[in-house]
């Protein structure tokens, strides 16, 4: 189960540098912010199942997102949880719709917000990996 939880780290952390590419382009076009979007949600969904395979490690069996979210916040692997909430809110409104200044809108939510949410997470697996796994 260790090798699975650092599998699913690394791919974390690949996606992280992307979506960080991607969010340091000047968005002159419409393609640029959807393709960040896109990133965004590559990220989101690498994340709460990182989180998902650490709580299933601990004992916990979750399998939704936001169940997720919810001990991960309680057991302390993520700060904020409400701004998770908020972040799966728009992870779902992204993937099931499209209106351009919603997308804008969530861009913006991604780029100043979010990433720093996710570089957290980073760093906090970067330490349970090198010492407790």
């Amino acid at each position: 189960m260790k090798e699975r939880i650092v599998e699913k780290f690394e791919d974390f952390k690949n996606a992280l540098k992307r979506l960080e590419e991607g969010i340091s382009i000047e968005p002159d076009r419409d393609i640029i912010i959807d393709g960040a979007i896109q990133r965004f949600e590559f990220v989101f969904e690498l994340s709460w199942k990182l989180m998902r395979e650490y709580l299933k490690y601990t004992g916990l069996e979750i399998n939704n997102p936001r169940g997720v979210i919810k001990y991960a916040y309680q057991n302390g692997i993520i700060e904020d949880g409400d701004k998770w909430v908020k972040m799966l809110s728009d992870r779902n409104m992204t993937s099931n719709l499209y209106n351009q200044k919603i997308s804008y809108k969530n861009y913006q939510n991604i780029k100043f917000e979010y990433i720093e949410l996710f570089r957290k997470l980073l760093l906090k697996f970067e330490n349970i990996i090198s010492s407790e796994l």
